[in-house]
């Protein structure tokens, strides 16, 4: 490659990218430089007229984050000949092409002969797509490589049993936050405070561990028979989709969450759970509200879509006079329950006692694979909005 930029690498960067092994896994926590050395990877290996495949799990990812990182570091190379926005094409500087390609369906990576593949966050890849993409590995006559760069998600995924086993052909590169030298200086520990325990040992130490059920403990959680009367409240509810509710013999669940704070304690003091069609919903809603006063601020989980925008627009209109606005999710179920969980684990989560207590703890200690979250996504929804009370305005609807 002409005019190689010099890069800073730490020593598991350096390895990765100087291993002859055919597939390699660079597995490291957040911020520890994944996407980063995957791109520089792909561009120094990348030979004269050949054709290699960039992957990322989803559309967004790719042109967003993968072909971003791909793009600013190849710049700065000066190896960036030219680009093909609405194909996702990159030609560089020594004629080799490189194809940006979702793979939220395995089947789309089916195609074309490469001389080499990289899978960036590629523990959210099924691993069908990683079989398919190793059989594109034929190019000229040759054997391509590949390279995955990820965070773990246990022992039992797939990238543990490809990469971190002994297995032919294949070697792992560990890195954790901290190896990365240059993040800013408050990173880790902004991040490590709104994570448990295990979740850091894996999103940030880059660890295989298994932590599916057991991202909160049952003791987390102490019973108390009251929250203070004098407290900040916001109840969010969490609505059961309508679809799924009707075609499972497990339905979801209505939830409706308040939570109270303190002096920096946080109560989970009142859940109402229902299954119910639309029409009884807003009445629960409007009853609810009722029952806990105008003083306690509402959320409202806004589904995607116009329907979700109109539903919302009624149980707006509904609870006029009241501190309400929905809001739309935002990331993964666990990442949002992270900051919450984190509270509970150190020792600043209560919950008041009351017949919901049994079914709450039972689903907080099976979350992520019980049957349901509903509840613990209104609970750290509710958590949320009282750890940044901010832009709440009162509903002014006739």
């Amino acid at each position: 490659m002409q005019n190689q930029l010099t890069i800073e690498m730490h020593r598991a960067q350096y390895d990765f990218v100087h291993s002859d092994t055919l597939f390699r896994g660079f597995v490291g926590g957040r911020g520890a430089g994944k996407s980063f050395i995957g791109a520089y990877d792909l561009l120094r290996r990348a030979k004269p007229g050949r054709l290699y495949g960039a992957y990322a799990p989803t559309y967004p990812m790719i042109r967003d984050a993968t072909m971003r990182m791909f793009l600013g570091l190849g710049d700065k190379m000066h190896f960036i000949k030219a680009q093909n926005k609405s194909d996702l094409r990159v030609t560089l500087g020594n004629d080799a092409e490189v194809l940006f390609r979702s793979l939220d369906d395995p089947e789309r990576a089916r195609g074309p002969n490469l001389s080499g593949a990289w899978i960036d966050e590629a523990s959210l890849v099924h691993q069908d797509a990683y079989a398919i993409v190793i059989a594109c590995l034929r190019e000229a006559g040759e054997q391509g490589w590949l390279s995955a760069t990820f965070t773990p998600k246990g022992k039992s995924h797939w990238t543990y049993e490809t990469f971190g086993q002994s297995v032919d052909n294949a070697a792992l590169f560990h890195a954790s936050t901290l190896d990365n030298p240059f993040l800013p200086a408050t990173f880790y520990e902004a991040v490590r405070s709104q994570y448990t325990a295990g979740f850091a040992e894996q999103e940030l130490q880059g660890a295989f561990i298994d932590i599916v059920g057991n991202l909160a403990k049952r003791e987390w959680f102490p019973i108390v028979d009251a929250a203070p009367a004098q407290a900040r409240r916001h109840r969010h509810w969490d609505f059961a989709a309508t679809a799924k509710s009707a075609s499972s013999g497990d339905p979801d669940w209505t939830v409706g969450t308040r939570v109270s704070e303190a002096s920096g304690v946080y109560y989970v003091e009142n859940i109402v759970r229902s299954r119910v069609g639309p029409g009884a919903v807003e009445a629960i809603v409007r009853q609810t509200a009722e029952l806990d006063g105008r003083a306690v601020a509402i959320s409202l989980e806004q589904e995607p879509g116009s329907s979700g925008k109109l539903f919302s627009a009624v149980m707006i209109k509904l609870l006029a006079g009241w501190t309400v606005r929905a809001e739309p999710a935002s990331g993964d179920k666990v990442t949002r329950a992270m900051p919450f969980f984190a509270q509970a684990e150190a020792g600043n989560v209560r919950l008041v006692r009351g017949p919901w207590c049994s079914a709450w703890l039972d689903e907080i200690a099976a979350f992520p694979m019980g049957a349901h979250d509903d509840q613990v996504d209104s609970a750290s929804s509710a958590f949320s909005a009282l750890a940044r009370p901010s832009g709440w305005v009162r509903s002014s609807a006739a």
